[in-house]
């Protein structure tokens, strides 16, 4: 077993992250953060894409913003009405 997924393991991650899938967690209408996503396709008011492991998840909504940002992960606020994952 390689050292990641010693760490992994002991860690008790969810499967998804271990395979380095995008984790996505909703929070109510008004919250959406997206773990182990790759960048930013686009991002406006109404709508935000964002890159993942083999598939791009789109974020629709009204008055979305980008609240945090770091290299494994995304918050975004506002109304979020739709999210959506296309391969």
């Amino acid at each position: 077993m390689r050292g990641k997924e010693k760490i992994v393991r002991a860690l008790q991650l969810p499967e998804d992250y271990q395979k380095g899938r995008a984790l996505v967690r909703m929070e109510g209408r008004e919250r959406v953060c997206v773990e182990n996503f790759k960048g930013i396709c686009s991002c406006t008011a109404d709508e935000i894409s964002l890159t993942a492991e083999g598939e791009l998840i789109h974020i629709i909504g009204k008055r979305l913003q980008i609240d945090c940002y770091t290299k494994e992960e995304i918050e975004i606020s506002g109304l979020i009405e739709t999210v959506t994952y296309l391969s």
